[in-house]
């Protein structure tokens, strides 16, 4: 989230099981998209900042994350949840370049 507390991960689960949640789901470009314009259009209702440096930073998580949930999604096998930890929101760039896990493709 935004730097609050870990309610949702406590109650739910880390990031396993975010990826198990999208495994098997097999998401389509057209769905991720969509999904993109929702969240766009919920910032908006719920009047998150609109300053370009704040929406800048907030599409630009959102379009990472999206983006490994619909890789996630077509994938056959989970991730190890000690090493791959919940990504977090943040100001600069999510994470670098993606590199698939070690002997996972």
């Amino acid at each position: 989230g935004f730097g609050g507390p870990k309610t949702y991960s406590e109650k739910h689960g880390g990031h396993r099981e975010m990826v198990m949640h999208h495994l098997g789901k097999h998401l389509s470009e057209e769905q991720r998209r969509r999904w993109i314009n929702l969240l766009a259009d919920a910032a908006d209702e719920v009047g998150l900042p609109d300053d370009p440096e704040f929406r800048s930073a907030f599409m630009g998580y959102v379009e990472w994350g999206s983006r490994l949930a619909k890789m996630n999604s077509n994938l056959g096998e989970t991730c190890d949840p000690e090493t791959e930890p919940m990504p977090a929101w943040g100001w600069g760039v999510p994470g670098g370049p993606y590199k698939p896990p070690v002997g996972k493709s």
